[in-house]
This record gives C-alpha cells, sequence and structure tokens, in this order.
C-alpha cells in the first residue's frame, strides 16, 4: 500500500508535470494549448459548439418523438452533435480514450441547463451498458455524466436500478424503426422499491432517435416511477 501510494504522489508531483513540460497539452479540437491545462478542450472551441435552445428545430422534434409514447415527460440537452464537428471529437474522445473529465463537465453543463429551466429530479440513472460491453470498455460514460450532474444537484445516483440485460447491436447505422426493435426488451429493472414514486433524470451521452433512452424510460415508468426526465450532453440528427 505504501509503495502503491509512493507512485501515486511521484506521478502526480513529478512524472506528470514533466511530461506535460515535454508534451504540453493541446485541446482536443484545435490541438492548441488551451489556458487552463487541467482542460482537454479550450474555452474558444466550447463556444464554438452550436448550443441547443427550446426553439430549436431538432431540440422540438426530439422531444415530440420522446413524449408521443408517454413515458418521458421532458427533455433537457446543451448541443447540437454534427458529424465531423467538434463535438463529435469531445463525445469520441470520452466514450472510446477515457476522457472522464469530459463527462463530468458535460454533466455539470446539463444540472446548470435545469437549473435554469428550474427543472428537478430525485435521483439520476444513467442509462446502462451491457456487462460485455463495459468490460470492453472498461466503464460507462454516462454514469460520469450523472456524476457532473450530482456535482451540480447533489442527488443520488442510481447505477445499478437498470440492467441491459440483452447485448444489442450497434445503433449507429440503423433506421429509426430497426433502432426500436433493436431495444426491444434489452433492459429490466433490479430494484423497484427504489424508483417507486420518483422523479427519475434518465442520463445519456447523445441522443439519436431516442430508441434507447425511451425503453428505458418505459421500464421505469412500468416499475413504478412517476416521472422520466431525458437528459443528454447532445442530440445528433
Amino acid at each position: 500500500m505504501a509503495g502503491s501510494m509512493n507512485l501515486t504522489t511521484f506521478l502526480r508531483h513529478t512524472a506528470i508535470p514533466l511530461l506535460d513540460f515535454i508534451y504540453p497539452p493541446s485541446c482536443l479540437i484545435c490541438r492548441r494549448p488551451p489556458e487552463d491545462h487541467s482542460q482537454k478542450v479550450c474555452a474558444s472551441c466550447w463556444q464554438s459548439i452550436q448550443q441547443l435552445s427550446l426553439h430549436h428545430p431538432l431540440y422540438l422534434e426530439t422531444r415530440q418523438k420522446l413524449l408521443c409514447d408517454h413515458y418521458i415527460q421532458d427533455l433537457v440537452s446543451c448541443y447540437l452533435f454534427e458529424k465531423e464537428g467538434a463535438f463529435q471529437h469531445i463525445a469520441h474522445a470520452l466514450k472510446y480514450q477515457e476522457f472522464k473529465s469530459l463527462g463530468i463537465e458535460l454533466g455539470k453543463q446539463i444540472g446548470h441547463t435545469m437549473q435554469r429551466r428550474n427543472i428537478d429530479a430525485d435521483v439520476i440513472i444513467p442509462v446502462p451498458l451491457h456487462k460485455r460491453k463495459y468490460r470492453e470498455r472498461g466503464y460507462n460514460q454516462a454514469e460520469y455524466l450523472a456524476k457532473g450532474i450530482a456535482l451540480v444537484f447533489d442527488k443520488p445516483i442510481l447505477s445499478s436500478v437498470l440492467q441491459r440485460k440483452r447485448y444489442t447491436q450497434t445503433q449507429t447505422k440503423l433506421s429509426a424503426e430497426e433502432r426500436c426493435n433493436n431495444m426491444q426488451g434489452a433492459f429490466v429493472i433490479l430494484d423497484t422499491n427504489i424508483i417507486n414514486g420518483k422523479i427519475c433524470l434518465l442520463v445519456d451521452d447523445v441522443i439519436t432517435t431516442g430508441a434507447t433512452i425511451n425503453a428505458c424510460a418505459k421500464e421505469l415508468i412500468h416499475g413504478g416511477a412517476s416521472k422520466i426526465i431525458a437528459a443528454s450532453s447532445a442530440l445528433a440528427q
């Protein structure tokens, strides 16, 4: 234990600062050094990403789709995901390159958006990964979004209430109807008591057709949740 702590201390105070001096941190998007070296994306690049207003056509379209099935009652999202755009670099780094601090930052932005809209919830539930995919990746990016939201709202995160019981093919190249069929029976609730009568904030990184988050919301409502609010860092067309 002592040896492990000594190594950790050495890396934090000596090795990592030395590497930062030799290879200065650069913004994931523009590759220029950020003003704050602890940040993975510079302020200029954050500002370049199109934010979603309540009147943005994609926000209105996605919200309407989600509300149609009556499992989700509201939607909170921050950015527009555009193919080859700046946000795609952020989403990719969070999902595949273990830039978990980006997830926390995006979660905080979701939390602040909720505050501006006077939206509250009792519990925060990240959309789960199948255990096979979790083993491959080593983490669930939605959990880091949930952690960021919890820093703003100080509400409990329920990471184990929902389980992805069926391994599904990637949704990327599927049509809206195929995505919906792909999600049928994919999720199950492990503990209904913990969500009974609760307003649940259901969190995913990016929402496209809404098939995944809607399938989760369906299980939560059938399990006794009183209301589901969907939240994501971005919406994609």
